[in-house]
């Protein structure tokens, strides 16, 4: 399975900086914005921004088990830097 990596960086209300991938695959490049809204919501974090970017080149790549797990049963993977 072929992935694509979108650098995540969000900083809070309160001023905080988090830092974090989103893993997806052809499939749910649109939804990105979305599972990041979604993980940031399980730790009570509202955003004021989020910037996010993708690297065509160094982030795409084949996706090891456990991150072709999580896109088939959830359609997305995080990793949080």
């Amino acid at each position: 399975m072929k992935i694509h990596v979108y650098d995540t960086h969000v900083y809070t209300a309160t001023g905080d900086y988090v830092h974090f991938d989103v893993l997806v695959n052809d499939e749910n490049i649109s939804q990105v914005k979305q599972y990041a809204e979604d993980y940031l919501a399980t730790f009570g974090i509202q955003s004021e921004n989020i910037e996010q970017s993708r690297c065509n080149f160094c982030h795409s790549e084949i996706a090891n088990p456990v991150v072709q797990k999580n896109i088939t049963t959830q359609g997305h993977s995080i990793i949080r830097l």
